[in-house]
């Protein structure tokens, strides 16, 4: 008598399980090397190990980044490009880049979904990731 609904539920998990381990896997291995506490300098260091001739620039692989002051907190996002774009050279879709967001040099959280609850939180306008 329940079985269609048993197995209904079954599916959707299977399926969520699925688009989860997906989306786990698409996450740049630099990124997932990243753990909270971590300092900026550290977090950058480890996000440009790759890069070959990164000359002078200070975030290689940042497409861009963003600063707030709020509460006496400096909260600071830097948007991890994987294939190195940098704005103004490049243009790439928010929702292809990874947020990194900082809380006085230490890194809180990492990815949109991170990214969503502490702008929230923090009354922090969020970008358009549709384009």
């Amino acid at each position: 008598m329940h079985s269609p609904f048993v197995r209904r539920r079954l599916m959707i998990l299977a399926t969520l399980a699925a688009s989860s381990a997906t989306l786990a896997a698409c996450e740049d291995k630099r990124v997932k090397e990243l753990n909270t506490g971590i300092t900026r300098d550290s977090a950058i260091s480890v996000i440009s190990h790759d890069i070959k001739g990164g000359g002078r620039d200070s975030f290689p692989n940042v497409y861009t980044r963003e600063r707030y002051l709020i509460a006496g907190k400096t909260y600071e996002v830097l948007y991890f490009a994987p294939n190195n774009e940098k704005a103004g050279k490049n243009t790439v879709p928010y929702k292809k880049l990874t947020p990194l967001v900082f809380v006085d040099n230490k890194l809180v959280a990492k990815g949109w979904d991170a990214w969503d609850s502490v702008s929230t939180a923090n009354k922090i306008p969020l970008r358009d990731r549709s384009k």
